[in-house]
């Protein structure tokens, strides 16, 4: 019990994470554990993986909701002291026109009072683990918890790797294409799964790329806006522009020329050159999405290493125990692993809609100082469709874009892209940016009829929900339950050994004599081999891949 110990991330995240730099120890960053009884989240790594990608990857899976809350009550605190009179210090660009169906024109004003939100947005997610008074989840990091110079004590926590695990209510595996190709990795998981029959744990596999990504669309999204605040009242907003268009374009037109103004304003304007640096992250996300189920669907234990050969006869020792053998074992990741990560990918889309929802939070934030300026000279038709255009900005436009990218970047042949072919998918993914981000700030546009306006609005809304997964449910619904029934969850969980030291106390009794017996039949194991195709893996355990 005296070896069970964990740290927490306030301490492991300080300096962007500088523990992760390097996989040595000292007797400092031991110092950074301290004894426990239970452990909140083990987190599962491998070192040959570059630490600044796990350090993102933890800020955002940690950070970004009290960030989203802390942005979202600056704006309102913002809000708040523009209706009173007291306007936050910020620079105001001109006055922008949109034609109303009167032929007269609607003024708006855009400022940058959306700059604060956006900015205690990264504030919080860099530094939101240091706020004081927030729960500090106890978390395993092998670095901190088990001892590194003392080579005894280093020893014995490795053997008692399980242990931690026993007591650990989740598992947080910071993915990338180089884990399983650890030994110590995919021991981990193993035995996270097995032990934890009676507890509700949830493994989240975390690509590392993927929160990467979605602070880069934050930054893009941030920066475009800016453009559209600086160059939108000059160019295609400006009363000039405006006035043309009530002299010279029909009322029928009004809106079709909107649409084309906009789109080619985002499409040279905007979107062009970022487009080439997100088709990229597109391309590497579908690469480790395919890389990962090729991964478990493929896993062989003799493709995975490690630096003692030592450790090989102990995890294979404890395989054997656990599953009736290493070849049974990778059965199960082969089949009952992939099946399940496979069916929840499907599920959830190319990347999470919360993702990308985070990332177009500057465009509810500008969005939202106009909706305020209007409600305030009780321009109510003006905030009406604002309220809609955020909605849709923030919601569904970057839900269709980026999944049709995604699935663009998985579809589209290699050979295709040679040459002048490279420009095919970042065009393709502009265009379709483009096209969206134009179709909804015409129907800004309060000459937009709302016999169109709601039609449009409601289907991009159900694009939305396809592009998120929910193509996948309306076909065949959610991934099956693994076999095995609850009285046979019930019926293992009480053959699992107690106490967090169990699996050391089941390695010395290996060391010292022959292997204990193991119980290979029972309901859970349909054959003699012992492959119980899962039951034992994923009893009351859901796999939770946030990709």
């Amino acid at each position: 019990p005296e070896l069970l110990r964990a740290t927490n991330m306030r301490l492991f995240l300080r300096r962007f994470g500088s523990i992760f730099r390097n996989s040595s120890g000292a007797a400092s960053t031991f110092e950074m554990s301290k004894a426990v009884e239970s452990i909140g989240k083990f987190i599962s790594h491998a070192w040959s993986t570059p630490g600044w990608l796990k350090t993102v990857a933890l800020l955002y899976h940690e950070n970004v909701f009290p960030a989203a809350v802390a942005a979202f009550a600056t704006a309102i605190c913002v809000a708040t002291l523009e209706f009173a009179g007291v306007g936050v210090p910020m620079p105001l660009v001109g006055p922008c026109y949109l034609v109303a169906d009167n032929n007269n024109l609607y003024q708006i004003r855009i400022n940058f009072r959306f700059v604060p939100p956006c900015l205690v947005f990264v504030l919080v997610l860099l530094l939101g683990h240091e706020i004081p008074g927030l729960a500090q989840t106890t978390c395993f990091l092998d670095k901190c918890c088990i001892h590194q110079t003392d080579q005894e004590k280093k020893l014995q926590g490795i053997r008692q790797l399980g242990g931690f695990l026993r007591v650990s209510q989740r598992m947080v595996i910071l993915w990338q294409p180089e884990y399983f190709t650890r030994l110590w990795c995919v021991y981990e998981l193993a035995a996270f799964h097995y032990i934890n029959f009676d507890v509700k744990g949830i493994v989240d596999i975390v690509p590392l790329k993927l929160p990467v990504l979605t602070l880069s669309l934050f930054c893009y999204h941030f920066l475009a806006s800016a453009v559209f605040a600086v160059l939108g009242p000059t160019l295609i907003l400006s009363e000039m522009h405006a006035t043309w268009i009530l002299e010279n374009i029909p009322e029928l037109w009004i809106l079709p020329w909107r649409f084309c103004t906009y789109f080619g304003f985002f499409f040279f304007g905007v979107h062009l050159i970022p487009g080439f640096v997100l088709w990229k992250f597109c391309q590497w996300h579908m690469e480790d999405r395919k890389m990962l189920l090729q991964q478990l669907r493929g896993f062989r234990m003799d493709m995975a290493g490690c630096e003692v050969e030592s450790d090989r006869e102990f995890i294979e020792g404890k395989l054997t125990a656990w599953f009736g053998g290493v070849a049974e074992f990778e059965l199960v990741v082969r089949n009952e692993v992939a099946e399940l990560a496979a069916r929840q990918l499907e599920d959830g889309g190319p990347i999470p809609w919360t993702m990308l929802f985070t990332a177009s939070l500057s465009h509810i934030f500008m969005l939202g100082t106009v909706i305020v300026d209007a409600l305030v000279r009780a321009e109510w038709l003006v905030a009406a469709h604002c309220v809609l255009a955020g909605i849709a900005l923030s919601c569904f436009t970057d839900a269709i874009a980026v999944g049709a990218g995604l699935r663009l970047a998985d579809r589209i042949p290699r050979r295709w892209q040679v040459g002048v072919g490279k420009l095919i998918g970042p065009v393709l993914l502009m265009l379709i940016f483009s096209f969206l981000s134009g179709l909804v700030l015409a129907m800004m546009t309060p000459s937009a009829f709302w016999c169109i306006v709601v039609p449009i609005y409601v289907m991009l809304g159900v694009l939305t929900c396809l592009m998120s997964g929910g193509w996948r449910r309306l076909r065949g619904g959610r991934a099956s339950r693994p076999r095995g029934t609850r009285e046979e969850q019930s019926e293992h969980s009480q053959d699992v050994p107690q106490g967090p030291d169990c699996c050391d106390q089941q390695h010395a009794q290996e060391c010292e004599g022959p292997q204990p017996d193991v119980d290979v039949e029972g309901p859970f194991l349909p054959d003699s081999q012992g492959f119980f195709v899962g039951s034992a893996l994923f009893k009351a355990v859901e796999l939770h891949v946030t990709l």
